[in-house]
């Protein structure tokens, strides 16, 4: 399989599409399928007709992302990738439009379970807060073990007008409130999870908790007054500083780290997350420094290493939390990737990450964590 990723950072999509077509042309001869990842800048309505205009073709997905990965480069703009099979190699696309019709998680679920020996990249919408626990439904129908050949991530966007605007593109289709998954046939890969953060503190056991939103913890302590006189410290407060002590929630059997849990607001009543909040569950506060999360990316981008060993490319879905919390080392971490699997990297910053757990008993949705794919043609 042959992969390359370009870049444009021109003010029109359409006069992007035109730089990037221009580039793939020189390089390839033909492709089989091209994946963008797109700043919400430009928009949404027009650009699957334009992407099918300009390349002539719908073996294509696209989706909303505020900064994406050209190998080692992050970048303000449109990013695609290009991948050419030379072997047997195939991409299925597979999608929903709207995650809350009945019979999507029936549908969605009996596809990965048909399909349960290929590797599957899921990306989502925003969805309204709903595509986490609609990824956790979903893990529990899974009929399958071990759960290791599905990843993907959460497009990002920004916030208008109280809406934000994560998107996804495909078959002349937008999607608002549902996903995609691109599924390859005939190729080797592995999947990694990069954490770094390392719990700190007491103990919390949540006492009462509704879909992303937490309200008290233990003898029934409201959160938010506990994070609110934290953030007193701080005299311009922001809720992205919060973003370098995620709560760091246990694991319900085995007490090992499970997810991580990042900040999205304090109000007066609840703190609420990207993710979902359960009753019962425990955590703690937890805080990493950027070296010691790039020390976690080298450890992971090893250990796939040491199972793909010349990987044809890379896709990385890392949390945009994780990457403030980088701060000026954020390109350190694609060129780790780069670097270490000596192949393309392709990737963006997401709102929520999607892998397996550590023992692939299920399939989660993860914060502030970098997740790690190496694909290679059989």
């Amino acid at each position: 399989m042959i992969v390359e990723v370009f870049s444009s950072s021109k003010k029109s999509f359409f006069f992007a599409l035109k730089e990037l077509k221009d580039k793939i042309d020189k390089r390839f001869d033909s492709y089989d399928f091209l994946i963008f990842s797109i700043h919400p800048k430009y928009g949404y309505k027009d650009l699957p007709y334009l992407i099918e205009k300009i390349f002539q073709t719908n073996n294509y997905a696209g989706f909303h992302a505020v900064n994406a990965f050209e190998n080692e480069n992050i970048v303000d703009g449109v990013v695609v990738a290009v991948i050419k099979f030379e072997k047997e190699g195939k991409i299925n696309l597979f999608y929903v439009e709207d995650i809350d019709k009945e019979d999507v998680l029936e549908k969605t679920s009996n596809y990965l379970n048909a399909f349960k020996d290929k590797l599957h990249v899921i990306i989502g919408g925003f969805c309204e807060e709903k595509f986490g626990l609609f990824i956790e439904k979903l893990s529990e129908n899974l009929n399958y073990w071990p759960i290791k050949n599905i990843i993907g991530g959460i497009s990002s966007g920004n916030k208008e007008n109280n809406e934000v605007l994560t998107y996804q593109f495909v078959d002349n289709t937008v999607i608002k409130n549902g996903f995609f998954i691109l599924t390859f046939d005939n190729v080797n890969y592995n999947i990694g999870v990069a954490l770094g953060f390392k719990p700190y503190g007491i103990t919390y056991e949540i006492k009462k908790a509704d879909g992303y939103k937490l309200y008290t913890v233990d003898d029934g302590k409201n959160f938010s007054y506990i994070v609110q006189n934290f953030l007193g410290n701080f005299e311009n407060p922001d809720i992205k500083y919060l973003w370098y002590c995620p709560i760091n929630i246990l694991d319900e059997e085995d007490g090992y780290v499970a997810t991580l849990r990042t900040f999205k607001e304090v109000s007066k009543d609840y703190v609420e997350f990207f993710g979902q909040i359960k009753e019962g569950q425990h955590f703690k506060l937890s805080f990493a420094t950027p070296d010691e999360l790039l020390e976690e990316d080298l450890k992971i981008a090893k250990q796939i290493k040491s199972i793909i060993n010349h990987p044809d490319f890379a896709v990385n879905f890392s949390c945009i939390a994780r990457q403030y919390v980088l701060e000026d080392k954020q390109n350190q971490e694609p060129e780790i990737y780069t670097s270490v699997l000596n192949c393309p990297l392709f990737g963006f910053f997401t709102f929520g990450e999607i892998g397996p757990d550590k023992y692939y008993k299920k399939l989660k949705l993860y914060n502030e964590t970098s997740l790690l794919l190496a694909v290679k043609e059989r």
